[in-house]
């Protein structure tokens, strides 16, 4: 009795070790695990600067890949302002002004609401996955989980920004992953922002950052933090919620 006891909680403890995921694999998780395959969420962003800061109350709508809404509720001088991302094509519409504005190109770097963050962040969601090759670094026991640390570089001809992302995230032996911390490089080498991921805590039934700080290297004492205050997951979305025309309402 004893000895087939032990046998089914070996076979058990093997069943709970998820298959060694490859390093592609681990960051496609990683990207993914906030937006799920549909998903909404209330976050809190807060820009801090020397000089001033000021607080959003967001609510975004994400759908696979191409697909996301971001509406602001305040402060109320921004409230109803709306960001749309189909594809690779972008639109905001400012509520205060009444006025539909595609995002050209040229803009895809600006800073997006007055934070460390740019509209480029938004339409190219999945870049680190698609338009990068990926590399273990190393890996090192962690909190309950394995981090990995790992460097993604351009492909040839890639659309992207940055000349090399470090990356590290945390892999439970259940298989989730979590994203842990971001390191964006420009083209010379120079460090540009680091992105910190942490308060991993269940939300929406899922092991999750709640709490993302993104710093620019070159601009002391300037930081966003987004909050995650709720999110669902597995939200029924149809293509419809995602059109220009349901923006300006």
């Amino acid at each position: 009795m004893i000895l087939r006891a032990l046998a089914c909680a070996l076979a058990l403890g093997a069943a709970a070790q998820a298959p060694k995921l490859t390093v592609h694999e681990v960051v496609d998780r990683a990207n993914k695990v906030l937006r799920g395959d549909s998903s909404r969420a209330r976050v809190l962003m807060s820009i801090t600067t020397p000089d001033w800061s000021r607080e959003l109350d967001i609510e975004s709508w994400n759908s696979g890949r191409t697909k996301a809404l971001i509406l602001i509720h305040a402060p109320p001088k921004e409230k109803g302002t709306a960001t749309l991302r189909r594809g690779e094509e972008m639109w905001m519409w400012m509520a205060r002004v009444e006025r539909l504005l595609k995002i050209p190109p040229a803009m895809m770097h600006s800073s997006w609401q007055g934070s460390d963050f740019d509209y480029e962040d938004i339409v190219k969601a999945d870049s680190i996955v698609k338009d990068y090759e990926h590399k273990l670094l190393k890996s090192s026991p962690g909190p309950g989980y394995d981090v990995y640390r790992i460097q993604a570089d351009p492909k040839p001809d890639a659309p992207v920004v940055w000349g090399k992302v470090l990356f590290e995230a945390g892999v439970f032996p259940d298989g989730w992953v979590i994203p842990l911390r971001e390191e964006d490089y420009n083209e010379r080498g120079e460090l540009v922002r680091t992105i910190v991921l942490s308060q991993v805590r269940e939300l929406g039934g899922r092991r999750v950052p709640t709490r993302l700080e993104c710093a620019p290297e070159r601009k002391k004492g300037r930081k966003t933090v987004l909050t995650y205050r709720d999110i669902q997951f597995d939200v029924n979305l149809p293509d419809s919620f995602f059109s220009v025309s349901r923006l300006q309402k």
